[in-house]
């Protein structure tokens, strides 16, 4: 998970930070916008901005992107859902640009990102 930056948050950031994450995390099998998760939160897009950063160290979109990502590739390892399911599940519609976001995440693509845990497991 993504490292929490605290040094130059107010406590009330950081409450709007975790609300914002709380949000995020649950609503991953979609795209959040901005404008929807301030609105949600009942703040201005730029509280919700500056505070996501000063308590996160990333904007909100990077943050969800990684989330996203993390989560695919813990899906990706076990091996139990096809690719554009655990694509769906993480918010992409189209399966060529999570295989082009996991790619730049990782290094390598989804489907060779599961070969590679199948026969670390296997070893």
């Amino acid at each position: 998970m993504s490292e929490v930056m605290t040094s130059n948050c107010s406590r009330s950031q950081m409450d709007l930070a975790k609300q914002a994450n709380k949000y995020l995390l649950e609503h991953m099998d979609r795209h959040v916008t901005i404008r929807e998760l301030s609105s949600r939160l009942h703040v201005s897009q730029t509280q919700l901005k500056n505070s996501f950063r000063s308590y996160f160290g990333n904007s909100v979109y990077k943050y969800a992107r990684s989330r996203k990502l993390e989560k695919a590739a813990d899906e990706l390892a076990g091996g139990e859902l096809s690719i554009m399911e655990i694509a769906g599940m993480c918010g992409y519609e189209n399966c060529s640009k999570f295989a082009a976001a996991f790619k730049g995440e990782y290094g390598v693509s989804p489907s060779d990102y599961r070969r590679q845990n199948k026969a670390a497991g296997v070893e």
